[in-house]
């Protein structure tokens, strides 16, 4: 029958069919009234393709009665949604599950494109949540793709569609690659048995997917796909912080070296925990501590470079274009022999060729910027800035401001000349030395920093 003749149909004496709202390689989901209860519930169907065998069609059954049963043993996870039934109609299951008011992700990335980081993190973690407890349970998923997962109008972040899970204690229906081809895990082609790892895999191309707008392995053949996904490795995206990392792990085509989905949970989380950043000595700073004022963007604390800097830096000048011009001002150097002439000119080229360089760096003087989005500094004429995400904790120590990075990355220790910050193993990255800036001071940068997280709320 037609959706159409469909609708109006009255499943188990109870729950009669209204909309078909989906529609899968194994059912059919129906949005639904409960007759008993008068409420709104979702309502799957199994479909058994035409032409299939008696055994099989008794395989897609036994498929979605697992699932009922596996997604039953998640019921009180708010990221996976809640089985409420299984009833028989016309010798078919069928499953009836809470009705959650939604569009999937697949939807949403076709209709706004990529996400921004945090709701891309937002979405990972909350499904990253579903397969640990999932996988707990001795469950895998085997189907992590945009469309199955569900953005609640409430914000609500569902995994749904468990109808090719395996449960690891049982036999499978089969060990051959079930799911979708471009979301698929390399080792699942090689007949290797669905496992948590591929999950994590499959999570990883659709969090790709959503922050980049670009499906990594989706070819335009069933072929092409497979290759992609066993030999292509995707670009990483445009920028590189903790929730890009964390992605790009996921998708290591190696499943003993893939990080894990608690692993994986535990790096989005830290991403987007505002708690973590530490100011100065020993305590630590909540970046969403509502105590103090925020400050708009065009409010930054500002340092500029000291005076005695920016003096220094004149004095360079002059003191070059002075050195520079001398050979050619000065009576005595007039009745010089023409080696002596070409050695003078070579002087002034050179201390010329300084003037320029100290005169560029001069206007372009040192500075620190600490502002909503994250820390900026020059040094010496280059600029350094780390947003936010990328910091796990800034102090100031011995005047001054070291910082560690939460990708777990450090640099060298300040030294007694101005250096700028260098990527080493060692202890914590060394921003700037407060004292080559005008004015700063750890209180003040200290404020500036409860400042700028209270003002990313």
């Amino acid at each position: 029958m037609s959706g159409s003749e469909e609708s109006g149909r009255v499943i188990a004496g109870r729950y009669r069919l209204l909309d078909r709202i989906g529609a899968g390689a194994y059912g059919t989901v129906w949005r639904a009234i409960d007759d008993l209860l008068d409420v709104s519930v979702a309502v799957k169907e199994v479909r058994i393709p035409a032409g299939e065998s008696e055994q099989a069609s008794a395989d897609l059954i036994t498929r979605v009665e697992r699932e009922a049963r596996a997604v039953a043993k998640l019921r009180e996870h708010p990221s996976v949604i809640t089985i409420l039934d299984v009833v028989r109609d016309g010798d078919l299951p069928w499953i009836v599950m809470e009705w959650v008011p939604s569009t999937s992700l697949a939807q949403v990335l076709r209709e706004r494109g990529p996400l921004g980081r945090e709701e891309t993190a937002r979405i990972g973690l909350a499904v990253l949540d579903a397969l640990v407890a999932a996988h707990a349970a001795g469950i895998v998923h085997r189907d992590v793709k945009p469309a199955n997962i569900l953005i609640g109008d409430d914000n609500r972040i569902v995994l749904v569609d468990f109808g090719v899970a395996v449960l690891e204690s049982e036999p499978t229906i089969t060990n051959g690659p079930i799911g979708t081809l471009a979301y698929m895990a390399p080792e699942q082609f090689h007949g290797v048995r669905a496992a948590p790892a591929s999950d994590v895999f499959s999570l990883g191309v659709t969090l790709y997917y959503a922050l980049t707008g670009v499906a990594p392995f989706t070819r335009v053949t069933d072929a092409a796909t497979v290759a992609a996904v066993l030999q292509e490795h995707p670009p990483p995206p445009a920028r590189a912080d903790q929730v890009t990392s964390t992605i790009l792990a996921m998708l290591d085509k190696d499943p003993l070296t893939r990080i894990t989905a608690s692993a994986a949970r535990s790096r989005l989380a830290e991403a987007t925990d505002r708690s973590r950043v530490r100011v100065g000595a020993p305590g630590a700073v909540d970046r969403g501590d509502e105590s103090t004022s925020p400050i708009s963007a065009a409010e930054l604390a500002r340092y500029g470079e000291s005076r005695s800097g920016r003096a220094a830096g004149l004095l360079l000048i002059l003191v070059s274009i002075g050195a520079s011009v001398a050979p050619w001002t000065a009576e005595v150097f007039t009745d010089l022999p023409d080696w002596l002439r070409v050695a003078a000119l070579f002087w002034s080229v050179l201390l010329g060729c300084w003037a320029v360089a100290f005169t560029y760096l001069f206007s372009r003087p040192d500075f620190l910027s600490i502002g909503p989005a994250g820390i900026s500094y020059r040094c010496v004429g280059e600029d350094f800035t780390l947003v936010w995400e990328q910091i796990r904790s800034a102090r100031v120590v011995d005047d001054h401001l070291e910082i560690e990075l939460a990708d777990g990355t450090q640099a060298t220790r300040y030294q007694p000349r101005r250096t700028p910050p260098m990527p080493a193993a060692g202890s914590g990255l060394v921003f700037c030395r407060l004292t080559d800036l005008r004015g700063a001071s750890a209180a003040g940068i200290e404020s500036a920093i409860r400042s700028a997280f209270g003002a990313r709320g």
